[in-house]
């Protein structure tokens, strides 16, 4: 078989044509063993030969019907699929059984192959990005987006599989769902858990590549509890979180996250009414201490254009494993020159933001504005509140709505910093608070509640206690 040639580049491209060819041996050989093995590392199109990319499709289809796949087999379905003499015909499968002395080494050949195709695919990418430095009548900051979209996608080129086989997986998952039967008691968060027993329960977690919406009126909270469940999420549960900051600098987002953690007055705080030498200090420096140790990172560019987020998302995940990611809030995104219609601008930023969900392979929890439609009677929120676009409502997997009564009336911005002194002698501390689930994709909808501690800037769960720590 001649050696392909390629017209795109200079040099010869990475490959290993006698590793390609021991290993479609040995699967022939003993496809038992040696196919579940290779599913695990290699796609067809990880073969650099035309011709072993077809023979190796069409052994993954006779094992994926129980079939034989040794050499007669294979031959006969290349044959009914009128690709055999594109391979070299019946000898050449039986030159390559001839190549097998072991299948021992299977897994050593298949990284040789796999590294050759991870190669081949940065060469690539190199070569689309130079194109793309060629197109200058195209937008830059979409021209580095879809560089930096290349480079991240070789990145995940080791682990990317396209599919699975039913079989592979079945009998595991059904272990698992068996075991959830016999403890009905016991519930199973199959995503990342928030900190929250109750949301968990009624979402089993936030779910990978879940766009999740956080919406409400100013002043009800969103902010504060988008900021609660990663502080739990980071702290409590270990994850990497990312938040991109458009409306509070880094430092107000620390500071909000200290009091939290410390349950200590943000305002006193802010206001310098603490002494070093307190106890609300000492619990201050303790949540600094566990913060310091957690992996949250925050980014607190103004004016945030939805390609800068997903090129920011992409490093954080690349560098950080970033587990979660928190967006406050979606109507600052800049679109750029997509749309000069509000609407649709809304529009593409909530797609991008499902599109990096399923990317990255991560929650992205968003928060939104709504209309002021929740103000009139009948005061709850409802989907169509929506802010600026029905496509939120579409794109969004959870749509979580924050609803109190007396919040109809309040201005404040949200938060006990918006208080002068008078007000916070006043003001109610602790708010009881309605989660309203308005959409769940793969859930029930519907109402739990949670406190909102305007001190600090917290959500907890109704009756919390712990040791040393005070109820409120």
């Amino acid at each position: 078989m001649p050696e392909p040639v390629s017209s795109e580049f200079a040099r010869p491209l990475p490959k290993n044509r006698e590793a390609e060819q021991v290993l479609l041996g040995a699967a022939m050989l003993e496809p038992e063993q040696v196919v579940p093995q290779l599913l695990e590392v290699l796609q067809p199109d990880d073969f650099y030969w035309k011709a072993h990319q077809i023979i190796y499709r069409a052994i993954l289809e006779l094992f994926d019907a129980g079939a034989p796949a040794d050499p007669i087999a294979v031959g006969n379905r290349l044959e009914e699929l009128k690709k055999l003499d594109d391979v070299g015909g019946r000898a050449y499968l039986n030159e390559l059984l001839a190549k097998v002395t072991t299948t021992a080494s299977v897994p050593y050949y298949a990284e040789i192959i796999k590294k050759k195709a991870t190669l081949r695919a940065l060469i690539q990418a190199g070569h689309e990005i130079a194109e793309l430095g060629f197109h200058e009548e195209s937008d830059l900051e979409e021209l580095l987006d879809g560089a930096e979209e290349k480079v991240f996608e070789v990145s995940r080129f080791q682990i990317k599989q396209n599919y699975y086989l039913l079989k592979d997986f079945l009998h595991e998952h059904l272990a698992h769902l068996e075991k959830l039967q016999q403890d009905p008691q016991r519930h199973a968060v199959t995503g990342l858990p928030t900190g929250y027993r109750k949301f968990d329960e009624m979402t089993s977690g936030l779910q990978r590549s879940d766009l999740i919406i956080i919406a409400a009126r100013p002043s009800v909270g969103k902010t504060s509890l988008a900021l609660s469940v990663g502080r739990q999420m980071a702290l409590r549960y270990g994850y990497s979180a990312g938040i991109f900051s458009l409306e509070m600098t880094k430092e107000q987002v620390l500071e909000r996250l200290l009091c939290a953690e410390a349950r200590i007055n943000l305002h006193r705080l802010r206001g310098g009414y603490l002494q070093t030498d307190s106890e609300s200090w000492r619990r201050i420096i303790n949540a600094a201490s566990k913060l310091q140790n957690s992996k949250i990172f925050i980014d607190d560019t103004p004016s945030l254009s939805v390609l800068e987020l997903k090129a920011k998302a992409r490093r954080m995940k690349a560098e950080h494993n970033l587990d979660v990611l928190f967006v406050d809030y979606l109507q600052l995104i800049e679109a750029g020159s997509h749309s000069d219609v509000r609407e649709q601008e809304v529009a593409y930023i909530a797609r991008s933001l499902k599109g990096l969900a399923r990317e990255l392979d991560i929650p992205v929890v968003a928060i939104s504005q709504l209309s002021r439609a929740p103000e009139r009677p009948p005061r709850r929120p409802r989907l169509s509140d929506l802010r600026e676009s029905g496509e939120i409502e579409q794109t969004a997997d959870v749509v979580l709505f924050l609803y109190r009564e007396e919040t109809g009336s309040e201005e404040n911005s949200e938060g006990e910093e918006s208080q002068g002194p008078e007000q916070h002698q006043t003001a109610p501390l602790v708010h009881d608070t309605e989660i309203i689930i308005g959409k769940q994709r793969n859930g029930p909808t519907g109402v739990f509640n949670l406190l909102f501690h305007r001190t600090y800037t917290s959500f907890e769960e109704h009756f919390i206690t712990e040791p040393g720590r005070p109820p409120f």
